[in-house]
């Protein structure tokens, strides 16, 4: 139940940093930042198919790499609600998102980090 939750929230993400990457490349929002905002949709994409892959091919070092993203979800998640609610403009897509990507990161710690995997060493 956890995982199809987590892989239904992952598609949600995967198309909402789609839809604001095209959005970004043909509006050309004055206070866009393509240059920080393109390698980190990269990296949330990637994170997004490493996670179906774990779901499906369960291998440890597959699994403790896509929950190492996950905390880093969490981080990036937490930093864009902060960023937004601190900043002087309002960014609501900001807010959404990063609520999103918080809530998948969590959701993919608790879904691929088994602790027995790290005592045991990665096979």
């Amino acid at each position: 139940m956890l995982k199809h939750l987590l892989l239904g929230l992952c598609g949600l993400t995967a198309l909402a940093v789609a839809y604001l990457t095209a959005s970004v490349l043909v509006l050309r929002p004055p206070r866009a930042n393509l240059a920080a905002w393109l390698p980190l949709a990269t990296l949330l994409i990637a994170q997004c198919v490493l996670t179906f892959v774990a779901a499906a091919r369960p291998l440890v070092w597959l699994r403790l790499l896509v929950a190492a993203g996950g905390a880093g979800l969490i981080v990036i998640g937490v930093w864009m609600v902060h960023g937004t609610l601190t900043s002087d403009h309002f960014e609501g897509y900001a807010l959404v998102l990063g609520a999103m990507l918080a809530v998948q990161g969590a959701l993919t710690v608790a879904a691929f980090f088994k602790i027995h995997d790290v005592a045991h060493g990665i096979s």
